[in-house]
């Protein structure tokens, strides 16, 4: 990779959210690392995002990103192939759905594995290198539902809220540290056409029909531009960081019961019950 151009990390990024971000990095010239778990779906990404600038590198890497070693493994990827990370996009995840007891137990675990602790790993190796040059940023994903309690989707809402509150405290330390390096948490509201919903099983819910919904398109600009003008915490859409702020100062029962309700099932006559379904997300 050209030694002066800047390059970025994005985990879950040969789809969804991610290639969104990706091909506005590119466009910028960053060299890019993407890593996910379908090298078929990686290939295509690279091959994409080679047409929008022919001139920057894109390194791929297929993993599995549930499994204890792998950001260790991303890690000594990038100190093999050379890049220097400048930004870390913590951006892969999945969510599960229904009664906590309905949902496979070992999938709520990869989860968690996932979004907590392959997250927190990675941001430990990465933010070491860039104290040490005074300059990064890390970027985190977290989910609107990172600021109440979820039923029925409590476990996924559960560990968004640990990437909400480690990324807004660990931003502050630095802060007091008087370093360059930077962290924004995102926190989307529900992203429609990456497939999360019918996934889910939740293509009756009122959640992605909402006028609340946003593309995976709007999330990735709205979090570039919240990265170039150094926040540390996005709602991406139109205006809902206001909205929420009004919002979240009712009481939590109300709150859970808002969530709930955007979550419910519109039933009809005879349809199946479906809210015990796993759910692949592409952030």
């Amino acid at each position: 990779m050209d030694s002066c151009r800047k390059s970025v990390l994005i985990t879950g990024g040969a789809g969804g959210i991610g290639r969104e971000l990706a091909e506005l990095f590119v466009r910028d010239a960053y060299d890019i690392i993407l890593v996910d778990r379908d090298i078929r779906e990686l290939e295509n990404a690279r091959n994409s995002l080679s047409i929008i600038n022919p001139d920057v590198r894109i390194l791929v890497m297929e993993q599995d990103l549930c499994i204890s070693k792998a950001a260790d493994q991303v890690y000594e990827f990038t100190r093999k192939h050379g890049p220097q990370v400048d930004v870390l996009v913590n951006c892969a995840g999945f969510g599960t759905y229904g009664f906590v007891n309905d949902i496979d137990q070992d999938r709520e675990l990869d989860m968690l594995q996932l979004h907590i602790l392959t997250l927190y790993r990675l941001t430990r190796l990465y933010l070491k290198d860039m104290i040490e040059r005074d300059e990064g940023q890390v970027i985190n994903f977290s989910s609107i539902s990172a600021f109440q309690p979820n039923p029925f989707f409590a476990t996924y809402g559960a560990s968004k809220s640990f990437v909400l509150q480690f990324s807004r405290a660990l931003n502050f330390e630095l802060r007091e540290k008087r370093t360059n390096v930077k962290v924004l948490a995102v926190c989307p509201t529900a992203v429609k056409g990456t497939g999360f919903q019918s996934s889910a099983g939740m293509e009756r819910t009122r959640t992605f029909n909402s006028w609340m919904a946003v593309t995976a398109g709007e999330v990735a600009r709205d979090t570039y531009r919240a990265m170039q003008s150094g926040k540390d915490l996005v709602i991406p859409g139109r205006g809902f960081g206001l909205l929420h702020s009004l919002i979240r100062r009712l009481p939590a029962g109300l709150l859970m019961r808002i969530s709930r309700s955007q979550l419910r099932e519109v039933r009809e006559t005879g349809l199946k019950n479906v809210s015990g379904s796993s759910v692949e997300e592409r952030m």
